[in-house]
């Protein structure tokens, strides 16, 4: 899950755009053929389909109120790693599952 602050000023935000690419660009332009989700109410998405192992880069960007215009992208952010702290545990009355949390 990829999560960000909402725009200072959403009167005219309707959404967000999400890109992601294994290709780092440049700090605020993603490389062409990124992947992208649009559409974006929320100020948070879950990607799928990542490969584990692999760096990924992210850029985030306003839809703005208007035919497909869009904000600027903010600066890359890299993926932060594996989990910390990570426990196992069977959840309350359960034998058949597991229960992960991390930070």
């Amino acid at each position: 899950t990829v999560s960000w602050t909402a725009v200072t000023n959403p009167m005219y935000a309707i959404g967000y755009v999400v890109k992601y690419s294994t290709d780092s660009g440049t700090e605020t332009d993603p490389p062409s053929d990124a992947m992208k989700r649009s559409g974006i109410t929320a100020t948070s998405t879950t990607l799928t389909g990542l490969q584990s192992g692999t760096t990924y880069y992210v850029w985030v960007a306003a839809e703005i109120l208007g035919a497909g215009v869009q904000g600027n992208y903010s600066m890359r952010m890299p993926n932060p790693g594996p989990p910390t702290n990570l426990v196992i545990s069977p959840p309350s009355g359960s034998c058949d599952q597991l229960m992960v949390t991390w930070t």
